[in-house]
Formats: structure tokens, sequence, C-alpha cells
């Protein structure tokens, strides 16, 4: 017998259901998929320097200043944030899932709370989003002015 998941990818993004290592998950995710389509659109961007240097012109007109002068260099801090969040967080999914940040194992009595969602696995997702806003901060500000802070 199967369960039929009537929602779908839909059914990630519950606040009320889930705590914030479902939305970590789930965002997760979606960064994955953006990343995806990102490289696979940037291949073919790229590919069309072959083509000649006036197409290549061109085409990077336009990729920069389609629905206005600053469209360009905002794909490019969404694409930035979204692989700094993906990097960052499978970073931490590696610590944890290795065991290297869960407490020593203990006899579970009721009730029933996990203490692996506690301490330092928060710790580390606080430092990790802290870390993600200062590396995209500089990143962003690069792309915008072409400085370095």
């Amino acid at each position: 017998m199967t369960i039929e998941n009537k929602k779908g990818w839909i059914s990630w993004f519950n606040p009320f259901k889930y705590g914030t290592d479902r939305w970590m998950y789930a965002l997760h995710r979606l960064t994955g998929i953006v990343l995806g389509v990102y490289l696979m659109f940037h291949v073919v961007e790229t590919s069309r320097i072959l083509e000649g240097a006036v197409t290549w012109n061109s085409l990077m007109v336009w990729l920069d200043y389609p629905f206005g002068p600053h469209f360009g260099p905002l794909i490019l801090s969404a694409v930035l944030l979204a692989a700094v969040y993906h990097a960052l967080n499978g970073l931490r999914l590696t610590i944890v899932e290795n065991g290297l940040m869960l407490p020593k194992p203990y006899r579970p009595e009721y009730p029933y709370k996990p203490r692996s969602l506690r301490g330092l696995n928060n710790f580390l997702k606080i430092f990790l989003g802290f870390f993600m806003i200062a590396i995209s901060a500089v990143g962003i500000i690069y792309i915008f002015t072409g400085a370095i802070l």
C-alpha cells in the first residue's frame, strides 16, 4: 500500500508543520534547482562566443540591460546568494550527518525530545548564517561596484 503525496512540492514550504531544519532542506533543494538551471543557461550563453565577437557583444549587452540597467547584476546577485547558501548548508549537513556536532548518545526517555536538534547544531546554523551574510554582502558589493571592501 502506498501513501500519496497530494500536495506535492508546495508542502515543502508549510511554515506551520515543520521547523527550521525542514525550511533549510526545502531551500537547499530549491537553490540546487536554481543553480542547475543557471549552469545550463551559462553554458549556452558562453558557447555563443563561437559565433563571433559581434554576436557575443550584442548578447552581453542584452543580458546586462533587458529590463533596466541593473537587471544583470541583480541576477548575478541572486545566483551568488543561492550558491553561497547551497554551499554553506551543504557543509553544515556534511558536518552534522557525520556526527561531528552531535551530542553523546543517550537513552531516550519520555517525553522524546531529540538532543540532536539543539545545542551545537543550532550554533552551527547561526554561525553559518552570519558567514553567509558576510560573504554575500562582499560579493554583491563587488558585483555592483567592482570594488572589494
